[in-house]
């Protein structure tokens, strides 16, 4: 696993700060995977002498893989979301289906995966409740010795409204020592109906430099 932070800091003419901590962690075996993630981001710029939040967002969640046999794999998840400039107190989305490894060797493991989610989602003035479904891909690329990608895209047509969610991630990873690395991470959420008044699209682009810990 890997523990990262960056953040920025401006003054003069731009009064702004920000701060990023990110972690992941995971434990394979042969038959089965656990892993855990970990994003907070919380900015503020001074406007008209007033303090005001740019930033004030938390991801976490946790999925379980386990083989069925050498390419298929049944899986379940929980992912929670808190994102303040879009309302939302509080996403938590519990998820479970299979996946299938179209490709699986020492440098690439590429997946797709399909199946159902439950998806309760708190807002500042509404709650909903839905089922989703789930269809999607994700892969890990050793691009080097030092170097490594990660991508996932997932899509969640909503089963009980109308509506639908994307989310994309990619992790690149490049190591400095070797318990030190530097990493770059997109992360791109739409939603197509949102609070009024609210982007349907948010999109992170974060760089940070991180401690790696547990097996080489």
């Amino acid at each position: 696993g890997a523990i990262n932070a960056g953040a920025s800091v401006a003054s003069g003419n731009t009064d702004a700060t920000s701060f990023n901590i990110s972690a992941n962690a995971a434990k394979a075996s042969q038959d089965d995977k656990l892993n855990f993630y970990l994003t907070t981001l919380y900015g503020t710029k001074k406007n008209d002498g007033n303090r005001e939040e740019t930033a004030n967002l938390f991801r976490a969640g946790a999925k379980y893989d386990r083989n069925l046999n050498e390419n298929v794999f049944a899986f379940g998840s929980l992912d929670t979301e808190h994102d303040k400039l879009q309302e939302l107190d509080l996403r938590a989305v519990t998820a479970g289906g299979v996946g299938y490894h179209l490709i699986k060797n020492d440098n690439t493991i590429f997946d797709v995966f399909s199946g159902l989610t439950y998806n309760h989602e708190r807002f500042t003035s509404e709650t909903r409740n839905s089922m989703e479904f789930l269809i999607g891909e994700e892969s890990q690329h050793r691009i080097t010795d030092t170097t490594s990608l990660n991508q996932r895209f997932a899509l969640y047509p909503n089963l009980t409204d109308s509506g639908l969610r994307a989310q994309f991630d990619a992790g690149l990873a490049t190591s400095i020592t070797k318990k030190i690395e530097l990493k770059l991470t997109l992360s791109n959420r739409f939603q197509s109906n949102p609070r009024p008044g609210i982007k349907k699209t948010d999109t992170l682009f974060l760089t940070s430099i991180g401690y790696r810990f547990g097996a080489d």
